[in-house]
C-alpha cells in the first residue's frame, strides 16, 4: 500500500448549488447572469463592459460574443445591472442587431461562458446555444 499525504492534494471545486457559468437572454431584451457567471466574472469588481465579436475575416462564428471589462465608461460600454442577487446588461439593441429574437417565447438563447486570458488581460467568451424554453420562466 503506497502512502500519501492527504495536504499534497489540490481539490477542485464543484459546480454543486452554483450551476455552469451561463448567460440567458431574457424577453425584456436583458443578458441575464448565472450565480456561476457572476463568480467567474466578479460583477462587484466589473461594473462596465464591451461586448464585440470576431470581423467577419477571423474564425470564430457570430454566434461567439466576447465580454471585456473595462475600467471606464464610454459610447460603446454596457453598465452592470443589479437587481436582487443577480446580474444583467441591457441589450435589447445588440440583439437585435446581431438578430436574435429575444421575444421568442419557443426557443431561449443561453451562452455559455468562459475565461480567456491574452498576456495580462483576462475577458470572456460567450458561446451561444439554443434551448427550449421552460412553461415557467422567471426574468
Amino acid at each position: 500500500m503506497v502512502e500519501m499525504d492527504i495536504n499534497s492534494i489540490e481539490f477542485f471545486e464543484s459546480e454543486d448549488g452554483i450551476g455552469p457559468a451561463k448567460a440567458t437572454v431574457h424577453r425584456s431584451g436583458k443578458l441575464g447572469f448565472s450565480r456561476a457567471a457572476n463568480k467567474l466574472i466578479d460583477f462587484e469588481t466589473n461594473k462596465f463592459f464591451k461586448i464585440g465579436r470576431k470581423k467577419p475575416d477571423g474564425v470564430d462564428k457570430a454566434d461567439i460574443l466576447y465580454l471585456i471589462p473595462v475600467a471606464e465608461k464610454d459610447e460603446f460600454t454596457f453598465t452592470v445591472i443589479k437587481a436582487g442577487g443577480y446580474y444583467s446588461l441591457k441589450t435589447k439593441r445588440l440583439l437585435n442587431q446581431l438578430g436574435i429574437d429575444y421575444r421568442n417565447e419557443e426557443e431561449s438563447v443561453i451562452f455559455d461562458i468562459d475565461e480567456v486570458r491574452d498576456k495580462e488581460k483576462k475577458y470572456f467568451k460567450l458561446t451561444s446555444r439554443k434551448g427550449k424554453q421552460k412553461a415557467a420562466q422567471s426574468e
